[in-house]
């Protein structure tokens, strides 16, 4: 039972981290897949090494084959030219985001909403503390949520 659970896992696992993969890649329904693919993949890990140790002694078998080697050979070479083609230097997008979640909101908000004074009703009316000096970090912190959350607030309608 759990070599056949561990197998089922593993293909529908698989199914959902690929179909997912490709909507990433696209950027088709990000705001609903991002989440899913990450949170799923470290699933899908343990799924894998059940799917190994209930399949051992077949996998055992498997290891032996020549194709495994050439498996394993191409992936590798893949995956080590793109480790060694990834940009270098500083990480733009970390740079902006920490920017952006750490300056005040009062120099900030005006990246989401048309002003500050927008962003402040459009928190306070959530029930949320605001306070102008202080950043994205710091008032999701004395709001206890997360700085995305409030974002999130100042973007509604």
């Amino acid at each position: 039972m759990f070599k056949t659970l561990a197998t089922s896992l593993t293909t529908f696992a698989f199914i959902v981290m690929g179909t997912t993969g490709v909507l990433m890649y696209f950027h088709i329904l990000d705001n609903y897949t991002k989440e899913l693919h990450e949170i799923l993949g470290l699933a899908f890990v343990a799924i894998i090494f059940a799917h190994v140790f209930f399949n051992w002694k077949a996998m055992k078998k498997y290891f032996t084959k020549k194709i495994f080697y050439i498996s394993a050979g191409i992936i590798s070479a893949v995956s080590l030219g793109f480790i060694l083609n990834a940009p270098t230097g500083p990480n733009v997008k970390r740079i902006l985001i920490n920017s952006v979640l750490g300056n005040p909101i009062e120099k900030t908000a005006v990246l989401f909403v048309d002003s500050y004074d927008i962003a402040k009703t459009k928190l306070e009316a959530a029930g949320l503390i605001v306070e102008a000096d202080k950043s994205l970090k710091e008032l999701a912190m004395i709001n206890q949520t997360s700085p995305f959350v409030i974002i999130d607030t100042i973007l509604k309608k």
